[in-house]
């Protein structure tokens, strides 16, 4: 069963979580405010899930689950702290760090004993000397670790902080080499933290706000065709909007294009209506579906958001049909449907349209100026492909302007210039993930189609005897794991 937010406090924790696994709610104010304010005895249904099923769900939510665990800030939280730490094979991620720390000295004994489970991990001796104790096992811990390796031991006491240690790295120092060298510097900062450390500060309390959108959709994205067949019954409009749009993308026909027609012509969403006429762009030769269409369209009476989604379906009739270029001309004149007039502008490949573009590349509005870098693209606005260059830099746009300048840069089409044109799109971009690699070999691919020649990517990547990507360059992508090893993309990291 596919639940909405209003469905929210009648379920259990643990059917919540699997939900959310499945990419069928998102992890957003509503779901988290459900599960914590039923208290910390949800820890045990976290902790099983985590156990028994964690690993079975679409999404690895398991970040999420130690930040609800940490906001309640309980020692009931240690045992899941202890199962994050086992199944990540005693790397701690910082956010496990920053939790065990925060519940401080409920955390001792759990972390003794994962560092003699882990066969002295660095990760669990770190998290010992961040909690500051003064138990005499973490001292002898921390102290064999100077043993082992004495610079790593004299970092891990410095952070410690314990006064019972200076006797130790006093000693350390003595026999340590003469001069400049960094374990008698790493010794010697050791002892000057220890000798000038005040009272220990309070930690500051996790706030889980701030990490996650009051609102968000489902992952989609992750959805299988039957289960975006049942949202189009959800009774929240935006995700049976969402879903009828992702199954247009696979293709509708039989049963569920039916499906689609009747929401197109009935839903008590014009929204959604609009967004089921658009997805019925590659219908239109089913019976009746271009006739409802266009009356609707050119209905008055009809919601502009409905309409909208009529005009984006038959943007491709705009050179013979009067009532459509003149639906784009009237509905790019309604600031709240210039995005979509846009959008049925090059929709239809129609040049006339060309000098409505430039202005909007700039535009304070998102989807307006989305649209408009799509369409120097699909309406081929060479001159305009320096502006779109500076988009590459753009997170939310880079895509959108990959494309476009694959669509529209200027030249003779042959399949030797588009392989050439891919590796300047690779070096202006400072290199292309590998899913960037595939949306411009796609447009490329367009290009081609659009200049009657055959495509020379399309099904590249299963062909295992060529490479991925031979025209791309081996520098990394920014939207790819940034090379440091941080976990963060290359964009927000070593790549900034």
């Amino acid at each position: 069963m596919i639940l909405s937010p209003e469905q929210y406090p009648s379920t259990s924790t643990r059917e919540l979580l699997r939900a959310a696994a499945r990419g069928e709610v998102a992890i957003d104010h509503r779901f988290l405010r459900t599960i914590l304010e039923r208290g910390e005895a949800e820890i045990g249904d976290i902790r099983r899930f985590f156990v028994e099923e964690g690993l079975e769900g679409r999404l690895d939510i398991d970040e999420d689950l130690l930040a609800i665990a940490r906001h309640w800030r309980t020692p009931a939280a240690v045992p899941f702290l202890v199962e994050i730490a086992r199944r990540r094979e005693f790397a701690f991620p910082d956010e496990l760090t920053e939790a065990f720390v925060e519940l401080g000295a409920a955390s001792v004994e759990p972390l003794l004993e994962l560092f003699e489970e882990s066969h002295n991990s660095e990760d669990v001796a770190f998290t010992l000397a961040a909690l500051h104790s003064r138990d005499p096992r973490v001292l002898t811990v921390l102290t064999g670790e100077l043993d082992i390796d004495p610079e790593d031991g004299a970092m891990l006491l410095g952070i410690c902080r314990d006064p019972a240690a200076l006797p130790a790295l006093e000693e350390a120092l003595a026999k340590s080499p003469p001069g400049d060298n960094p374990l008698r510097e790493g010794l010697t900062h050791a002892i000057q933290e220890i000798e000038r450390a005040g009272p220990a500060e309070e930690a500051e309390l996790y706030d889980i706000w701030p990490e996650y959108p009051e609102e968000d959709e489902p992952h989609f994205e992750v959805l299988d065709d039957r289960e975006l067949i049942d949202f189009l019954a959800s009774p929240v409009a935006e995700y049976r909007a969402h879903a009828v749009l992702l199954l247009a993308m696979n293709g509708l026909e039989g049963d569920v294009l039916g499906r689609v027609f009747e929401l197109a012509k009935s839903d008590p969403d014009a929204g959604v209506r609009g967004a089921c006429w658009e997805a019925l762009d590659g219908s239109l030769e089913q019976p009746g579906v271009r006739e409802a269409m266009l009356a609707r369209l050119e209905d008055p009476t009809v919601p502009i958001a409905e309409r909208c989604g009529a005009l984006v379906s038959l943007a491709m009739e705009s050179g013979e049909v009067e009532a459509v270029h003149r639906c784009i001309l009237e509905f790019y004149e309604i600031p709240e449907a210039r995005a979509q007039a846009i959008k049925a502008m090059w929709h239809s490949m129609d040049r006339r349209f060309a000098k409505y573009i430039p202005p909007h590349l700039d535009d304070p509005d998102f989807e307006i100026q989305r649209q408009a870098v799509c369409a120097v693209g699909w309406l081929g606005l060479a001159p305009e492909l320096d502006r779109v260059e500076e988009l590459f830099e753009d997170e939310d746009l880079r895509d959108d302007a990959l494309c476009a300048y694959a669509l529209a840069a200027p030249g003779t089409v042959t399949a030797q210039r588009t392989r050439a044109l891919l590796r300047k799109i690779d070096e202006l971009a400072g290199g292309l993930s590998h899913d960037e690699g595939h949306l411009v070999r796609k447009a490329l691919d367009d290009r081609l189609l659009l200049h009657h020649q055959p495509p020379i990517f399309e099904g590249v990547e299963d062909r295992e005897e060529e490479p991925l990507a031979p025209a791309v360059s081996t520098k990394v992508g920014r939207n790819e794991p940034c090379p440091c090893g941080s976990g963060k993309k290359y964009k927000k990291c070593c790549g900034k």
